[in-house]
């Protein structure tokens, strides 16, 4: 019998038990998903919440649909599509992001010293130009962020980080537009800050220096998440 277990909306319940039934072995890969009204009568939901429940795991290709068959558990059933938990209609946590960032970007950015290449630098100072170009309004200096630190994951030589980058971009794009707002007022020490933690990283990466990238990463996320004040716990 499947069970709701987590307070989050009724769709984000339904997913989560349907996920359930999956990861417990009781809805095995290439078998066939109860119906919509068999799971609504089970869930005591509406079968539309379902039909969003069971839409959403298709979009994650953790169903597939069968013309006339039904929904059936994909031969992947863990999905192929990253989703932050429970964050349908909510905004992100941002401070379990930007921990997060901090495992992952300092060590990115250590590999980017020891991988970088000619055009990987040339990337980089390209967005740090326009970052520290005082004519760029708020949107292009964003913009240009978000240009660089993908330059970093792409220097890491790994596809994955630069796709794991590129979603995670797009969860931050209003926090990075907040952070350049806040980095521009004189009294929470004006866009010079970022500026420099931006060329320090990018000196530290031409160098080859992994240890000082990987330093210069994190003073500047942790820089990053003060602006948006937020406190990130040690990393030891």
């Amino acid at each position: 019998m499947l069970e709701l277990q987590r307070p989050d909306t009724l769709v984000d319940r339904v997913v989560s038990a349907i996920r359930a039934e999956i990861d417990a072995g009781r809805l095995a890969a290439e078998s066939r998903l109860p119906t919509e009204q068999q799971l609504a009568e089970q869930l005591n939901v509406s079968r539309s919440v379902v039909r969003e429940a069971v839409a959403q795991l298709k979009a994650d290709g953790v169903l597939i649909a069968r013309r006339g068959l039904g929904s059936y558990i994909s031969q992947t059933p863990g999905g192929t599509v990253f989703r932050f938990p429970g964050s349908s209609g909510r905004a992100p946590d941002l401070v379990q992001m930007f921990e997060m960032r901090l495992w992952i970007e300092t060590q990115a950015a250590a590999i980017a010293a020891r991988r970088r290449d000619a055009a990987d630098l040339t990337r980089m100072a390209d967005a740090l130009q326009i970052m520290l170009d005082p004519g760029s309004d708020l949107t292009r200096a964003a913009a240009a962020d978000v240009a660089f630190h993908r330059a970093i994951a792409e220097a890491s030589k790994n596809d994955y980080f630069v796709a794991f980058h590129d979603f995670l971009g797009g969860q931050l794009a209003s926090a990075r537009r907040t952070a350049w707002e806040n980095s521009a007022r004189p009294a929470i020490g004006g866009s010079a800050d970022a500026s420099r933690e931006h060329q320090a990283l990018y000196q530290a990466i031409a160098d080859g220096d992994r240890h000082a990238a990987a330093g210069c990463a994190e003073a500047h996320l942790r820089a990053s998440a003060k602006r948006l004040k937020i406190d990130l716990p040690a990393l030891d």
